[in-house]
């Protein structure tokens, strides 16, 4: 093996989805080669701090190449670690590109490679991955755990509507986020090891209520955070950063209810959007920008071809816009901002943040990842709620999968 070789393994072991996931969570920059008997050319992915920025096999390129490559059911990988001289061809969010590669192979949408008895094993597995395809975390940093709990199958770890003040981090296991509404159980997001269970509201204030509830699936593992030096680590750092901070935690919450009031029909985005001018275009990424509100009313709407999906609303305070150290999978690649009339908006220098977000502890590091990340897959949810809606009867629940963190 070549000493710049970091991580290999066989894709039988190790599927496409877990290895993004996985170089996600360290934050990796370098190539990805994929090797099967059974194709003609191998298979590159390249990788930014974490997140595919293009991938080659053959003639293809771009998201394209790199959809085809989650039909490879035998073979091998590599991941060389280095600086990365490949145009950047992808935009989407890595959790996007996940869900979006498990769930054109499961609709049989792109070609299986590998010996016939794989193939088909693998279907069957994979029609049930595309309903549970889970969210894993960056790995676990035991500096701020202080004590281990463990929960059963069906156990509920958290109850929406209890008060709470309590964190954790999944250290094995599977946990499934859940909306209660009078029709029965909304499943938000499946989250596993690294993930973490509930916001940053939770030890922040007293007295907090859990915005939805938590449930084992199967036996789980979790580690206690320590809700003092978390807070006190929020109280050390600028009163900009920790505004940012809340406007990201907030932006979450409301992707969970956005998914009740689809269900429940309560969201008509043709009415949200009259009278509101475009702020960010969906798709033109050339303005890598951050900005905060200052006065009026944002919205964060996605373009899809059911129509505009209305994500969540932005007010004074609030962050939108290119953040360089964190993909939230909206805005400016996969959403448009709106405004109102009245709005006013101005420019932040995203340096100073991404300075202070270097010196936070690795803990906190891995909650602002994590969140960012299920707040990717969440908003996916949402507009595959509308999709659902259409589809299924009015009194059917919306089932689909992972998603990571609750409230």
């Amino acid at each position: 093996m070549n000493d710049s070789v970091v991580l290999s393994g066989s894709l039988g072991f190790l599927p496409l989805g877990d290895i993004i996931q996985l170089l996600g969570s360290s934050g990796s920059t370098g190539v990805l080669r994929l090797i099967s008997r059974y194709a003609p050319d191998p298979g590159f992915i390249y990788f930014i701090e974490g997140n595919p920025v293009n991938a080659q096999k053959g003639d293809m390129d771009g998201l394209d190449a790199l959809y085809s490559l989650f039909g490879w059911v035998n073979g091998s990988f590599e991941f060389t670690r280095g600086a990365i001289l490949a145009d950047k061809r992808i935009n989407k969010s890595r959790m996007g590109i996940i869900l979006e590669g498990l769930k054109l192979l499961d609709d049989g949408l792109i070609k299986k490679v590998g010996p016939a008895t794989a193939a088909n094993k693998t279907a069957d597995m994979k029609r049930s991955l595309s309903k549970t395809a889970i969210v894993k975390g960056p790995l676990v940093d035991y500096m701020y755990v202080v004590d281990e709990e463990d929960f059963f199958d069906g156990e509920h770890i958290v109850e929406e509507g209890k008060h709470g003040s309590w964190m954790w981090v999944i250290l094995e296991g599977v946990v499934d986020i859940v909306k209660e509404v009078e029709s029965g159980t909304i499943p938000i997001i499946r989250i596993g090891d690294g993930c973490f269970i509930g916001s940053m509201a939770s030890f922040l204030l007293q007295g907090h209520i859990r915005t939805a509830s938590a449930v084992a699936v199967g036996n789980v593992q979790l580690g206690v955070l320590d809700s003092q030096r978390l807070a006190q680590e929020y109280a050390g750092m600028s009163l900009e950063f920790r505004t940012f901070l809340t406007s990201v935690d907030k932006r979450f919450k409301q992707l969970t209810d956005r998914i009740v009031e689809y269900h429940d029909g309560k969201v008509q985005t043709a009415d949200i959007l009259k009278d509101k001018k475009v702020l960010i275009q969906q798709g033109k990424t050339e303005n890598e920008q951050l900005y905060v509100v200052k006065q009026g009313r944002g919205s964060v709407v996605r373009k899809t071809e059911n129509g505009p999906v209305m994500l969540c609303h932005l007010y004074q305070g609030d962050f939108f816009g290119d953040v360089p150290f964190l993909h939230l999978g909206q805005e400016p690649e996969e959403a448009s901002i709106y405004g109102s009339e009245n709005i006013k908006i101005t420019k932040i220098e995203a340096a100073s943040l991404q300075t202070e977000y270097n010196r936070l502890s690795t803990t906190f590091k891995n909650i602002v990842a994590n969140m960012a990340t299920c707040m990717s897959v969440t908003a996916d949810m949402v507009c595959s709620s509308l999709t659902s809606k259409k589809a299924a009867p009015a009194d059917s629940n919306i089932y689909h999968q992972d998603k990571g963190e609750p409230q």
